[in-house]
C-alpha cells in the first residue's frame, strides 16, 4: 500500500467535490468520535456541504466536544437531493459496522473512502485508507491534514484528533504508544489544547449512578482460573433502573483490566433482549483478542476487541469462555 498514493487521491476527490457525509461506527468511542468532528471542521474550513452521521447513541462523555449536537442518526434528508455525495467511513473495520444499509449507501453516494487501523478491515470502499501502524484513526487523519492542509490546522480539528489519539491509546498506556504518537500530540499541543480538562470531560464527569452500574458489574466478576479469564456483565434492566445511558459502561473494562490476575479480561453487555456486546482486553501480548472476535464477525486490535453474540446470558458466557479457552490452547 503506497499511503502517500492514496492520500494523493483524497486530497483530488475532496478538491474536486463539493458534498460529503462523514459515517462513523455505531456505539461510537472516542477516536471513532474525534476523528469524525476533525474530518467535519476540516470541511467547514473548506466551505463544503458536510453531514455527520452515527446511527447510535451518543456517549455523554464527549458531548463537549464541538459540532456534537450536529451529528446525525440517518443521511434521509440527503436522499434524493441532486447533491453528489462522496461518503467517508471513519473507524469501521467492515461495513456492518455502521448500523446502516449498506446497499443504501452505495446507492445514495458516488464514492465510499473507508479510513481505518484496524487489522480485520475487509476493505468495503471504493478507496481504503487502512494503515494497521496507526494508534489510531485520527492519526491517519492527521497525517493527511498535514500534507495537504496543514495551515486549516486549528483547534477544533486539533482537539478531535488528540481526543482520538487519546482514547485509542489508553491514555497513552497501551502497547501502541511510540514515539510518533507523542510527536505528533506534541504538536496538537500548539493550538492551545487543555489536557487536563479534556481529561476531565471523558474520565472524570460521571453521574452518581454510574457508580452503582460499576458496584453492580463488580458484584458480579467471575475468574476462571484455568484462563486467567475474568468477565462480568451488564444487562438492560440494569440501566433502566440507574436512568444511565449504555455508554454509560464506556471505561469500566478498563478498570476491570487492572484486577491482578487478569489475562483476559471481557465485559458483556446487554444491547437487546437476546443481543449482547462483548468488550474484551488484555495485557499479555501473547494473546491475540481479535482472534476471538473475529469468530463472531467482530473485530479490533490484538490487546482491545469486541463482538457481538446473540442467545440467553448464559449462552453467551460459555461461548466466551469456550472462545477463549480455544486460543489459550493455541498459543
Amino acid at each position: 500500500m503506497d499511503i502517500n498514493n492514496l492520500y494523493n487521491q483524497i486530497s483530488k476527490i475532496i478538491e474536486s467535490n463539493n458534498s460529503f457525509v462523514i459515517i462513523t461506527h455505531n456505539y461510537p468511542d472516542g477516536d471513532s468520535l474525534g476523528s469524525q468532528i476533525a474530518l467535519y471542521q476540516l470541511m467547514v474550513l473548506l466551505k463544503k456541504n458536510v453531514v455527520a452521521v452515527c446511527n447510535s447513541e451518543l456517549p455523554y462523555q464527549y458531548k463537549f466536544l464541538p459540532h456534537f449536537n450536529k451529528i446525525r442518526k440517518d443521511f434521509n434528508e440527503i436522499k434524493n437531493s441532486g447533491k453528489k455525495y462522496i461518503c467517508f467511513c471513519l473507524d469501521c473495520a467492515d461495513e456492518n459496522r455502521m448500523n446502516l444499509d449498506f446497499k443504501e449507501i452505495k446507492d445514495n453516494f458516488e464514492y465510499i473512502i473507508n479510513i481505518d487501523h484496524h487489522n480485520k478491515n475487509t476493505n468495503f470502499g471504493d478507496l481504503n485508507v487502512v494503515d494497521l501502524q496507526k494508534s489510531a484513526t485520527a492519526e491517519i487523519l492527521y497525517e493527511l491534514i498535514c500534507k495537504f492542509y496543514r495551515e486549516l490546522l486549528d483547534s477544533i480539528i486539533a482537539t478531535g484528533i488528540y481526543v482520538g489519539i487519546l482514547t485509542d491509546t489508553g491514555q497513552f498506556q497501551y502497547s501502541n504508544t511510540n514515539h510518533a504518537v507523542h510527536k505528533v500530540v506534541s504538536d496538537l499541543l500548539r493550538f492551545n489544547l487543555n489536557p487536563s480538562e479534556i481529561n476531565k470531560h471523558i474520565y472524570e464527569n460521571e453521574p452518581l449512578e454510574r457508580f452503582k452500574l460499576i458496584q453492580l458489574i463488580f458484584q458480579r466478576i467471575v475468574y476462571v482460573a484455568s484462563t486467567g479469564l475474568i468477565y462480568s456483565y451488564a444487562l438492560l434492566r440494569d440501566f433502566k433502573k440507574l436512568n444511565l445511558p449504555f455508554s454509560a459502561q464506556d471505561g469500566i473494562i478498563n478498570l476491570m483490566r487492572t484486577a491482578e490476575k487478569a489475562r483476559i479480561v471481557a465485559l458483556i453487555k446487554q444491547t437487546e433482549k437476546r443481543c449482547f456486546k462483548i468488550s474484551l482486553r488484555t495485557s499479555d501480548s501473547r494473546v491475540d483478542l481479535s482472534k476471538i472476535a473475529g469468530k463472531f464477525n467482530g473485530g479490533g486490535h490484538r490487546m482491545a476487541s469486541a463482538y457481538s453474540d446473540n442467545g440467553s446470558l448464559r449462552i453467551v458466557i460459555n461461548n466466551l469462555k469456550k472462545s477463549v479457552k480455544d486460543c489459550i490452547s493455541h498459543e
